[in-house]
């Protein structure tokens, strides 16, 4: 019989510890400021998180997808970590449903709906065609990433038309992710975050969304690698390489991000047409969002650019790690950036003990289930043609420099 796939041991009882207690501190923070009556302050919060961490997962996930497609072999030992951003996404999927449930606290069209717009911003009508794209998203990535699995029993059993089969299938299914999620991250853009201000147009958001996502995605396998990458279920194979082609990517959608954002901004502020200006005025020149502004662009986009201009600082798994994690708090500054002003009234920043206990409960929630994956799988894609080839040309590579080692200090000798 052949041997059953293992997959880890990660997390011991103290990280699971701490990410329920993350878990139900969320809970309890959410729930204590619906019973108290702040159902505004509870439900934007589980927006901000909501739109942040289906960005992170399906942004980690479409990253492979884009490895699949261009035939990337550089990045195959960090395949399942960016895999194991599909575990979260079906409760995600569920609680875009739950947000059903608050949508007249957020959303002014649920109580007046703007002349023009009343039928694609209806709730009968927005929450379901949601449902339906992310759910379609969702779909394609689980079925990829299950052939990915199944692949590697394959070539533990042997089967090379299994791995054949199983690989074929993800080529073909990774276009259709990439797809999706362009055109499934552009209508949540819209309806989730852009519908906060009916009145507000950007013919850009949909596009500044899921590159900001996939921003994120990347940050969010980076970190995830600078933490896990010395454990021996990666067998030396995650090393300065790998890190320094992530500090690359991260540097490249910096750039990229910010670019959107700012060709956006540049037309609306020379367009000077007031239902477009009102929102970035907003955000940008009135307190205290302006400081909130300017933290969002310190933290995602000033300081990763001049860091990662360093090549020592991309190699350095502590350091990019670092510089990840700092991304991510930025954009999730950014996503709060782009709900709350359209919600909350002018005053103090809406970010207390609430929105700190809410995300908490969102990020208690992602690293269980991500815990739950990575420990029921292997984290090397022995399955994988294009890992099995990166693989052997390392072998081959590190043969060829002990001979050129050997050889000169042979030379020594004589």
């Amino acid at each position: 019989m052949a041997e059953r796939l293992q997959g880890t041991g990660i997390g011991g009882l103290g990280l699971r510890l701490l990410l329920w207690g993350g878990f139900l501190a969320g809970c309890l923070s959410f729930g204590w400021a619906i019973l108290s009556g702040d159902l505004l302050r509870a439900w934007q919060a589980y927006l901000v998180n909501l739109v942040f961490w289906l960005g992170v997962c399906t942004g980690s996930v479409t990253l492979v997808a884009i490895m699949n497609m261009t035939n990337a072999s550089w990045g195959r030992p960090l395949k399942r970590l960016a895999e194991a951003g599909v575990a979260p996404l079906p409760v995600l999927w569920m609680m875009l449903l739950g947000l059903y449930l608050g949508h007249q606290e957020l959303y002014p069209w649920a109580r007046e709906a703007p002349h023009g717009k009343g039928l694609w911003l209806s709730a009968g009508f927005l929450f379901p065609r949601d449902a339906l794209v992310l759910g379609a998203l969702v779909a394609v990535a689980v079925a990829m990433v299950y052939n990915s699995v199944k692949a590697d029993r394959d070539a533990m059993e042997g089967s090379e038309q299994g791995v054949q089969t199983r690989w074929r299938a993800q080529v073909t299914l990774s276009p259709v992710l990439g797809i999706l999620y362009g055109i499934g991250m552009t209508i949540l853009a819209w309806d989730l975050v852009m519908s906060l201000d009916p009145h507000w147009v950007s013919t850009l958001f949909g596009a500044y969304y899921f590159m900001g996502s996939l921003y994120t995605g990347i940050a969010w396998v980076s970190l995830l690698a600078a933490l896990l990458h010395g454990r021996e279920e990666f067998q030396g194979q995650v090393g300065a390489s790998q890190f320094h082609d992530l500090g690359k990517l991260i540097l490249a959608f910096c750039l990229v991000t910010g670019d959107f954002f700012y060709s956006q901004f540049l037309v609306i502020w020379y367009g000077n047409i007031p239902e477009e200006t009102k929102y970035v005025i907003l955000r940008v020149r009135t307190a205290p969002w302006n400081t909130l502004a300017w933290s969002v662009l310190v933290a995602s986009f000033g300081i990763p650019f001049l860091a990662l201009l360093s090549r020592k600082l991309k190699k350095s798994p502590r350091m990019l790690g670092a510089l990840a994690g700092l991304v991510l708090l930025g954009m999730w500054l950014e996503r709060m950036l782009l709900v709350a002003p359209s919600v909350w009234s002018p005053g103090e920043l809406p970010l207390g003990l609430a929105e700190l206990g809410i995300g908490m409960g969102f990020l208690g929630l992602v690293g269980l289930l991500l815990l739950w994956f990575l420990s029921r799988v292997p984290w090397l894609p022995t399955g994988d043609p294009l890992y099995q080839k990166s693989w052997q040309i390392g072998i081959a590579q590190g043969a060829l420099a002990g001979q050129g080692l050997s050889s000169q200090l042979g030379g020594g000798r004589g």
